[in-house]
């Protein structure tokens, strides 16, 4: 008898993901019974929308592969406790230790490979631990039922290196929220006048996120501001290069803030930048989900013109890619994209189909 309808296990804080938090909606919407076990820089447990929240303090699992078996041994304790019916390891970290006893405890094992986690930027001068993760894929990932991946791109590489594996897409679409207007003027928050336009980046501030590569730009543009929301290990180095670059005074840093309430941002916006620079294959195949919330908001994108961004762009001609380390194309993109922001704007119908309600039937059928 199992005691839990879906436990989803991330290797992060669900409530800043849109990927964790619409699962979680769409699994309450059928009235499952739902577990969250998450990483947090506090432990704290509460509920969000009927759904039982976990997060575990994450300074006990950082900077060893020591301490990330110790995590591996707790997201077992919390299985075995839970018993659920399904599990969705939203990371290869939570692969590892769900796959090694689904044969006891009989569940149903989804992984979503959203990433390509053994490429990852950060693993680029870290063979060996690269070597480590790439060994655990090839392990366990044929103890899932179904491997979720972003897109075709992500899962032509998955099975040229896993051929019998069962793999579906799921796109990075935003939740309902993110078509719904805003009440917040960001722009009196921030003391931004109607006149200068709003560049938007939201997400983690990692290396090859085309940061420094915008401050760059912004030297070049004129009544413009770059607003930054997120966290990450970079942020006081592009503060520093900021300074450097003398756009102090354009530049907005945001904390993180909850899924739910990224909407305020792009609603205020005028572009959404993502420029990512293909320093790894992860990168090179990047379809990142703040892509599709700027779309569904109504906000033209600047992006590279990697292979699945590229795609994108060419599919839904919802703004211009650009190669990510010229900036002449990007300041181009940009005043084309001022002088006709019409040109760029998704239709309400077209927004509507970028929902991630819409996959909500093909994830049900997975999970049953």
């Amino acid at each position: 008898m199992y005691s839990t309808d879906v436990m989803i296990i991330f290797w992060g804080n669900p409530l800043y993901d849109g990927r964790c938090m619409n699962m979680i909606n769409q699994f309450r919407q059928k009235k499952y019974t739902v577990k969250v076990i998450g990483v947090s820089s506090v432990e704290e447990e509460f509920q969000i929308n009927g759904a039982q929240i976990l997060l575990i303090d994450k300074k006990n699992f950082k900077y060893s592969l020591t301490k990330y078996f110790k995590y591996f041994k707790l997201i077992q304790y919390f299985i075995r406790q839970e018993n659920p019916r399904t599990i969705v390891a939203s990371d290869l970290y939570s692969l590892v230790p769900a796959a090694k006893i689904k044969k006891q405890k009989k569940y149903k094992l989804i992984y979503d490979s959203r990433e390509i986690y053994t490429k990852l930027a950060a693993l680029i001068r870290k063979p060996i631990i690269q070597k480590i993760w790439s060994s655990y894929e090839k392990k366990y990932i044929y103890e899932a039922d179904y491997v979720i991946a972003n897109a075709n791109i992500d899962k032509n590489y998955l099975q040229s290196l896993y051929p019998n594996i069962n793999i579906e897409i799921f796109k990075n679409l935003p939740g309902e929220t993110f078509f719904k207007p805003s009440n917040i003027d960001l722009r009196k928050i921030l003391c931004i006048n109607n006149q200068t336009k709003i560049l938007l980046y939201q997400g983690k501030l990692h290396r090859g996120r085309g940061i420094r590569f915008i401050l760059k730009c912004l030297k070049q543009l004129n009544d413009t501001a770059f607003v930054l929301v997120g966290d990450g290990p970079m942020k006081n180095i592009y503060i520093k290069a900021a300074k450097k670059e003398g756009v102090t005074d354009k530049i907005f840093f945001i904390d993180s803030v909850p899924y739910e309430k990224l909407s305020v941002f792009s609603n205020a916006a005028d572009i959404g930048v993502s420029v990512i620079q293909p320093i790894s294959k992860s990168y090179e195949n990047a379809l990142p989900n703040k892509l599709f919330e700027y779309a569904v908001s109504g906000l033209p994108v600047i992006c590279s013109n990697l292979l699945a961004m590229n795609e994108m762009i060419v599919q839904y001609k919802c703004g211009i890619a650009i190669n990510p380390e010229d900036t002449a194309a990007f300041i181009n993109a940009f005043k084309k994209i001022v002088k006709n922001k019409d040109q760029f704007k998704l239709s309400t119908t077209i927004q509507k189909e970028l929902l991630w309600q819409n996959q909500n039937r093909k994830l049900m059928e997975i999970i049953k």
